[in-house]
């Protein structure tokens, strides 16, 4: 059965522990396609924290870390709920690292919507 619809990945969005700082900075380019899926991994040895607008804290995760967000899955409605085409995401540290990397994977919608 063919539902028309079609999911690929993003290119990964990196940046190396010595490349964040205290300020926000860019994490990649901004998304291309609606994102199903989500994933932010911290994999420095500090807590890191993620904005979607450059200045406000969204997201903290703790050192070696990650978290995944399935945006679609339970939706009784696939076309209702995904990261914006377009979203921006920055990372910053409260303290230096000293080591690792943060990273976003994104599960996009290809085709059908």
């Amino acid at each position: 059965m063919s539902y028309g619809k079609s999911c690929t990945f993003e290119t990964i969005r990196e940046k190396a522990y010595g490349d964040i700082t205290n300020l926000y900075t860019v994490l990649g380019g901004v998304t291309t396609k609606l994102g199903r899926a989500v994933k932010i991994t911290n994999n420095t040895d500090i807590t890191i924290y993620i904005s979607d607008d450059g200045t406000n804290n969204k997201l903290k995760l703790p050192a070696n870390s990650f978290e995944t967000w399935d945006l679609t899955s339970n939706s009784p409605d696939v076309t209702n709920q995904f990261l914006p085409k377009g979203t921006q995401f920055y990372v910053k540290y409260a303290t230096a690292p000293s080591s690792g990397y943060v990273s976003v994977e994104i599960l996009t919608v290809a085709s059908g919507l």
